[in-house]
């Protein structure tokens, strides 16, 4: 069974080995940071960390809580990534004549999604206590790097938000994961990106005239979590597919001081209001590029409610060269959209992010019995879509040549590419994809047989090797 909230999933990781206890006090302003992309740089990812008495702050603070494969297993209650592929193609096969425009449509009309929609509570958390005055600097947030905030003098910045926005309709929310820099005791620059949901959103109120409202959660069922992370399809909604997720809807309650649902059982909900055109100078910020983001305009958020659990634990985690947690996280997202990219375009049978390519869309991508043209013909359709939309390189293989590693995919770059006609460069957008497929080669792989490789594989502990 998946963990319904951050301290269930914490005890679990402690009870499984997975989780060590820092007791001794630990600087928020660099400190945690600096010790958590030690343990993210070790094999495996290393150990979630539990940081229990941050200098300064009143709250524990947990970092790398999903940077292991196993520990997002554990998170989303499945015993293997793959089974994330396997679930979303058996929904997505009720989906006929598939089209990008209308995914989020199509996938929402189906009745077997529709059964994952949040339950509605018109109560507030019981488990809340409200905060009296509000005040942001009472929580441990954390600044990673030394150049973050720079630009304004305000380094502090919470890294694990899911921020909820909706339209002044009232129709379904948005919640998305943006970051979110500290700017006092009641003030936030949120930096959602142009075309996000919370943008759209924020577009409508400014339009209107009209304050939107916010909320921004710490915490809960960690399916939310990864659903606010992905890029789904179009609108979808982000909570039902954390109830996909799940196997089952989540709980929603109503917010103290805004009009807005968020999920039953978080550890910190902050309430507030986003002015029309309201905006502050926001970063830099360090990010999983290993360089700073520059400095930009972000929306100013002003707090009216913060409520938290009294035993509340802040999440936070770490971005920067990789390998970090978020480099695991994205695994979870690679194995959605490989079914996603299946429906739109079956010739596709795999897809790898390699860490390496530090999250700029760059793929390999494993294609189904390739022809002469088809690289050609399925990037600019990769390249249509807003998921590759400023992929750098997108680097295909023939399906038969598993696994799809970065240093297998490097070997056939090598060796079978002609880079006089397998380069197909982009130059209005400078992007490039290569077909390291070898459908142009007429000789054959070097592959042992079928038969040899069971025979090793029978009589392997009588070599005692």
């Amino acid at each position: 069974m998946p963990a319904n909230n951050l301290h269930n999933f914490i005890s679990l990781l402690e009870s499984e080995g997975e989780l060590s206890r820092i007791s001794v006090s630990v600087d928020p302003v660099q400190e945690v940071a600096a010790i958590t992309d030690q343990i993210c740089k070790q094999p495996g990812g290393g150990q979630a960390l539990l940081f229990e008495h941050p200098a300064g702050g009143h709250f524990p603070v947990a970092t790398n809580l999903f940077g292991s494969p196993a520990r997002i297993c554990r998170a989303l209650g499945i015993a293997d990534l793959s089974e994330l592929t396997v679930r979303l193609r058996s929904l997505l096969g009720q989906v006929t004549d598939p089209d990008f425009k209308s995914f989020d449509r199509q996938i929402t009309a189906l009745p077997e999604f529709s059964l994952f929609a949040p339950n509605a509570c018109d109560a507030t958390d019981p488990a809340l206590i409200p905060m009296a005055p509000p005040n942001l600097l009472h929580f441990p947030f954390l600044q990673s790097w030394p150049g973050d905030g720079t630009a304004s003098g305000q380094s502090r910045y919470i890294t694990l938000p899911q921020v909820f926005t909706a339209d002044p309709d009232g129709g379904t929310q948005n919640c998305g994961i943006y970051r979110v820099q500290l700017r006092g005791e009641r003030e936030a620059a949120i930096q959602w990106k142009a075309g996000s949901g919370a943008a759209r959103h924020a577009e409508l109120y400014r339009r209107a005239g009209k304050a939107m409202p916010v909320a921004i959660v710490l915490g809960g069922d960690p399916a939310t979590l990864f659903s606010a992370m992905f890029p789904l399809p179009g609108e979808l909604d982000e909570l039902t597919f954390a109830g996909f997720l799940r196997g089952a809807p989540l709980d929603t309650v109503s917010c103290r001081s805004v009009p807005l649902r968020v999920p039953m059982g978080v550890e910190v909900v902050i309430e507030g209001y986003v002015e029309p055109g309201d905006t502050v100078i926001e970063g830099p910020f360090g990010n999983h590029t290993g360089f700073y983001a520059a400095e930009a305009p972000a929306a100013l958020m002003r707090v009216t409610s913060i409520s938290h659990r009294q035993d509340a634990v802040i999440p936070a985690t770490v971005v920067g060269p990789p390998p970090m947690e978020d480099c695991w996280m994205a695994k979870a997202w690679e194995r959605l959209l490989l079914a996603f990219l299946h429906k739109l375009i079956p010739s596709i049978t795999d897809i790898h992010f390699p860490f390496e390519s530090v999250f700029h869309q760059s793929a390999i991508i494993s294609l189904e019995n390739p022809q002469p043209g088809m690289v050609r013909n399925v990037s600019a359709q990769l390249w249509a879509l807003p998921w590759f939309a400023v992929a750098r390189v997108l680097l295909f293989v023939s399906a038969d040549s598993e696994p799809v590693d970065i240093s297998r995919a490097a070997w056939r770059t090598f060796n079978v590419t002609d880079f006089t006609d397998d380069i197909i460069h982009d130059r209005a957008t400078d992007r490039i994809a290569v077909d390291a497929t070898g459908c142009r080669l007429p000789r054959l792989e070097v592959k042992h047989s079928a038969e040899t490789a069971a025979l090793v594989a029978r009589r392997w502990k009588e070599y005692k090797l």
